[in-house]
C-alpha cells in the first residue's frame, strides 16, 4: 500500500480518481508523514475503540489509523474521494467508508456502539456548527481530536478572562486541550493559516434546558463584548444599564466587567438569577 502521506502519492491518487479539489469543502489533504502518526500517538487508540473518521479526504491519517489497529468509520461527502478511498479498503477490511454528510448524521446511523472516538481535519468553515453537534451526540464519543484552524483552537482553549462566545458554547459542554501546531505545508494544497490539533473531551455541566437559557443570554451579551456587563445584560433583558448596575451588584456580579471573564459557573449563575427575577422569558430547567 502506498504511503498517502506522500504528496507526490496524493497527487497521483488525486488524479487517478478525478478529485477535483472543492473550495467549499475547505479540502486541504494532509501530506504529512510526522503529523498524521503525532495524531495517532496522541489518541491512544485501543481495540475496543472504533475511529469515527470526518471528512477523510484522500485517506492519508485513515490510513494511519488503520494501520495502528483500529477500526475506521470514515463519513466523506465528496464522491471522488469516496472512490479513491477504496484503494485503502482493498487492503483493511476495517474500514467502512460512508457517503454523508457528517452535520447531518448520528452515532445510530453510522452504526456506532456506545464507546468510540471521532477525529478529522475539519474544514475551517465547519468548526463552529460541527464541534458542539459532536459533543451533544447520544451517546457521545469518548473524545474528539480534531485538526483547526489556530486562531480558533486558542480561542476555545483560552484561559478565563478571555473568552468568546464559541468559548462558552463548548466549555458548556466539554473540555479542550491544544497539542500541537501544524504549519501550512503539512497540507496539500496549503492553507494559508496555521492549523492546531485540539482533542475534546465531552462532559455536558449543564441540562439542555439550562445550557440553552445561558446561550440565548450570553449571544446578546457579547454583541456588546468590548462594553461592561451592566450594558450587555441591559440589552439581553430588555432594561437600561442603569437599572442592570445595582441588580448585578446586589448578587455579587461586578458590573463593570467584560462577558469574556466569566467562567461557566458565572454565567449559569447569572441566568438563574435573571430567570428567578422574572427578567427571562421561559424557565431555565
Amino acid at each position: 500500500m502506498p504511503n498517502l502521506a506522500h504528496p507526490a502519492t496524493a497527487r497521483a491518487v488525486a488524479r487517478r480518481f478525478q478529485v477535483r479539489r472543492q473550495p467549499g469543502l475547505g479540502q486541504h489533504f494532509l501530506v504529512d508523514d510526522a503529523v498524521r502518526r503525532r495524531i495517532v500517538d496522541t489518541l491512544q487508540l485501543t481495540p475496543d475503540l472504533p475511529v469515527l473518521e470526518v471528512g477523510p479526504g484522500l485517506g492519508s491519517l485513515t490510513q494511519a489509523l488503520l494501520e495502528a489497529g483500529a477500526a475506521v468509520v470514515a463519513v466523506e461527502i465528496d464522491p471522488a474521494c469516496r472512490a479513491a478511498l477504496g484503494l485503502l479498503g482493498h487492503h483493511f477490511p476495517s474500514l467502512r467508508v460512508v457517503a454523508g454528510d457528517i452535520l447531518r448524521e448520528e452515532p445510530a446511523s453510522l452504526g456506532l456502539p456506545d464507546r468510540y472516538l471521532v477525529v478529522g481535519n475539519l474544514p475551517y468553515n465547519l468548526t463552529g456548527a460541527l464541534l458542539p453537534r459532536l459533543l451533544t451526540w447520544e451517546p457521545a464519543p469518548q473524545r474528539c481530536g480534531v485538526l483547526i484552524q489556530r486562531e480558533v483552537a486558542a480561542r476555545l482553549d483560552a484561559d478565563e478572562g478571555n473568552w468568546s462566545l464559541a468559548t462558552l458554547t463548548v466549555r458548556l459542554l466539554g473540555e479542550t486541550h491544544r497539542h500541537f501546531d501544524v504549519p501550512p505545508g503539512a497540507f496539500w494544497p496549503p492553507p494559508r493559516v496555521v492549523s492546531t490539533f485540539l482533542s475534546l473531551v465531552p462532559m455536558a455541566v449543564a441540562p439542555l434546558g439550562e445550557r440553552q437559557a445561558v446561550l440565548r443570554v450570553a449571544r446578546t451579551v457579547f454583541q456588546a463584548r468590548r462594553k461592561q456587563l451592566a450594558h450587555g445584560v441591559g440589552r439581553a433583558v430588555q432594561r437600561p444599564a442603569a437599572a442592570v448596575r445595582p441588580w448585578l451588584a446586589a448578587r455579587g456580579f461586578d458590573p463593570e466587567r467584560r462577558p469574556g471573564t466569566l467562567s461557566v459557573e458565572e454565567w449559569r449563575r447569572l441566568v438563574a438569577e435573571l430567570s428567578g427575577a422574572g427578567w427571562l422569558a421561559g424557565p431555565v430547567l
